[in-house]
């Protein structure tokens, strides 16, 4: 049961990661930025999360070492929302959604040279498919800015997975973690916004009312569903059932943004998720056995 929530969790959050950034990219047609749209997704959902917790009379004390550990994952989530949306302004949403959706492949990477797990060949075989249709983007026309910068997003988003799993916060309420990522992340954003003088305050009706959905759906929703998917199934197993995330991106990209799709696209985004799909098999085979081990 455990098991289909984490699941069922993790598809949710895939399917509003998906097509949020559409959102996004239309919030920079109305007056913001990257920096303005990932500062006020944080900040807007506060109320939401405050108000939550206190009608459900959650404690909002939290220990000091508690306090850290989400402050180090607040700033994981921030610079993945930085990255993404700022690549936004170089690549299309749907590449740049694909390309950012290597981060399962990299969690599994990480939990084979840092937690010393054992590699298998469906592993490798993920890595190398998911490696090649990266290369596949990279072509006469590519610009290599947008390409790293969305890249570093899913290496942060990979880390922001891992560290949530490997120091217990996951065991926590996971609106609490939310409330707290939220506050922690505004903070940051707020420093950064006002040092680089990025941060916008006069946007069209239209664009607040794109920022208030990208808050709620993400901070609020995704966030959330995060938590609990990582509580129940673990990073490796969250951050390959949204694969419904690119998938979601580039068709959106294609119906509201009228952004064009090539058969190389289609070729690279086949194969990272065919390298998804083969390490969520795997996985899906390692645990069945481990079951009937035991």
């Amino acid at each position: 049961m455990n098991k289909t929530k984490g699941l069922t969790f993790g598809i949710l959050a895939g399917f509003i990661y998906g097509f949020t950034p559409i959102l996004g990219k239309l919030t920079y047609l109305e007056g913001s930025n990257p920096i303005s749209l990932t500062f006020y997704r944080s900040l807007l959902s506060i109320p939401l999360f405050f108000a939550i917790l206190k009608h459900k009379k959650i404690n909002l004390k939290i220990k000091k070492t508690q306090s850290r550990k989400l402050a180090i994952l607040a700033l994981l989530s921030s610079m993945t929302a930085l990255t993404l949306y700022g690549s936004y302004n170089y690549i299309s949403v749907g590449m740049s959604t694909t390309i950012h959706y290597v981060y399962p492949v990299l969690v599994t990477a990480a939990c084979i040279i840092i937690f010393k797990e054992k590699i298998s060949r469906d592993k490798l075989v993920s890595l190398v498919l998911s490696t090649i249709g990266i290369a596949l983007f990279f072509q006469g026309s590519f610009n290599f800015i947008g390409i790293l910068i969305s890249f570093l997003s899913g290496i942060f988003f990979a880390g922001y997975l891992l560290y949530m799993d490997k120091s217990g916060l996951n065991n926590n309420y996971p609106f609490i973690i939310t409330f707290y990522i939220t506050i922690f992340s505004s903070v940051y954003l707020f420093i950064f916004g006002i040092i680089s003088k990025n941060l916008v305050f006069n946007m069209t009706y239209t664009g607040w009312i794109y920022t208030i959905l990208v808050a709620v759906f993400v901070s609020f929703f995704a966030n959330t569903f995060v938590a609990l998917a990582v509580k129940y199934v673990g990073p490796t197993v969250t951050s390959i059932v949204a694969m419904l995330e690119p998938i979601t991106s580039i068709v959106m990209g294609m119906l509201f943004l009228n952004e064009a799709i090539t058969l190389r696209n289609i070729v690279a985004c086949a194969l990272i998720l065919l390298g998804v799909l083969i390490v969520t098999l795997s996985k899906e085979k390692n645990n069945s056995e481990s079951h009937l081990e035991g």
